[in-house]
This record gives C-alpha cells, structure tokens and sequence, in this order.
C-alpha cells in the first residue's frame, strides 16, 4: 500500500482561475463587480514588504499591479492614508449565494449527487481502499465520542477529499489505518467582523494591510450592495474539542 502527497502552489492556479472566474460569473449572470484593491503600507518600515508582493505578483503572472506614492492612493481614496500602495485593478467582489447556487446547479447537471442530512463519522483502509463510514445527522446528534458509532452506510470511493474545513483534522483522526504522521498539526485562530452602519460606505476600493502572520489583516470589504466590513482581526486559540467540531459538520 502506498500513499502519494502532492503539494501544489496556490498561485500557479490564482491567474488562469481568475480569468475563468470572471467569464463564469459573466456567462451565468452571477451579480459581481471588479473593484480593484489596495495593498497598503502605512510606514516606510512596509515598503520592502510590499515591493515583494509586487515582485511575487508580476512572476506569477498578474497584469496590471502597480505601485502608488500615498498622495496618488487618496485620489482612488480620499479617506486613506497611507504611505505606499500597491493597485490590483483586477480584484473584485460577488455574489457568493449566487455563485453558490449556480455551482450546486452546474455539479448537479453533470451527474453530481449531493446528500444532504449525513455525514462521514469516520472510515477505514482495507488493502489499497479506503472506505468511508457514513451516518445520517440524527444517529449522530446525541453521539459524544465515548463509543464506537455504527455506520449506516459504507462508502468505496476511488478519490478522497477532505474539504471539512475546521472539521477536516476530526475527520482524518475518525480514519483507522492512515500512516502515522499523515494528519498536520492543527493551528487555530478566530476571527471578527465589525459592520459599518447607519451611514454611506466612505470607501469605494478593497483595502488590505500588507499580510501579517495568520491572515491578511484586518482589511476592507465591500459587498454588492456598498455595505463595508472591517476583518478579521485575529485571535490565536489553544485548541478545540475534535467531538463538538465533529458533529458540526
């Protein structure tokens, strides 16, 4: 039995993708909006900082990135103050309940079945398989973690993804058989949005700080409809319970 692991470079996918974001949001009429966005640096202690993102985004292939002296980024933003800022004409925003519902219809109308109500409570290898075990959300409700939970289902898939999100290390901890190892450390932080209300959206660009460790900083957002977020900021957690995250999924 052998187990092949392939790390691929998030970037080598943003630039075509994006292209094909866009024409599938056209294509389907999915309400979206290029905005453009700001990188900002607010001192001259971040304008190496930035000038690598720059460097980094022009060989991975994105058009159009340009940097700006402060005075010329508050003619984008008259409320911004910053000393340097790195343009991103491309960037924009969407529908994202749109977007969802058209890529449900699309999986869907091409063979895909989803089952909703159920969920993967854990699985095993046998020989080169892995099998998945698969309950309906109400065998599982008033299950903690203190005994083993019988499937009402097994799954003999070709292909595995994990895509639980904060689920996925539960889930692969449920797998009997997995190489020792093969579950990465979990490191968890939260974070909070903070809406800007009762008055008219004093931004017009997304706006972001240059990335910090554990995100990309507290950053503006807009939505379609001009309402501005403040996010996230970030709060580093010791840990979470595998059992309540489980049964969240």
């Amino acid at each position: 039995m052998s187990f092949n692991f392939q790390i691929l470079s998030q970037a080598s996918f943003y630039v075509r993708g994006k292209e094909l974001f866009y024409k599938y949001c056209k294509d389907h009429e999915i309400p979206h909006k290029q905005i453009g966005k700001l990188i900002v640096a607010t001192g001259l202690s971040g304008v190496p900082r930035l000038s690598a993102l720059m460097t980094r985004g022009i060989q991975n292939g994105v058009e159009g990135l340009r940097m700006m002296g402060g005075h010329e980024a508050t003619t984008l933003e008259p409320e911004l103050q910053c000393f340097k800022a790195l343009w991103s004409p491309s960037s924009g925003i969407v529908d994202s309940h749109s977007l969802m519902l058209s890529l449900v219809g699309e999986a869907e109308s091409h063979g895909t079945t989803f089952s909703y109500n159920t969920a993967v409570t854990g699985g095993h290898i046998e020989g080169n398989q892995i099998q998945i075990h698969v309950s309906g959300s109400n065998a599982i409700a008033n299950w903690y973690g203190s005994s083993e939970l019988d499937s009402e289902l097994i799954l003999i898939p070709k292909l595995v993804v994990n895509s639980a999100g904060l689920c996925a290390p539960a889930i692969a901890k449920q797998m009997k058989g997995l190489p020792d190892g093969i579950i990465p450390a979990s490191h968890y932080a939260r974070g909070c949005y903070f809406t800007l209300s009762n008055t008219k959206s004093p931004f017009k660009h997304l706006i972001y700080p240059i990335p910090e460790v554990g995100g990309l900083g507290v950053h503006v957002t807009l939505d379609l409809n001009g309402q501005v977020k403040f996010g996230p900021d970030v709060e580093w957690i010791k840990g979470i319970d595998d059992i309540p995250s489980f049964l969240n999924m």
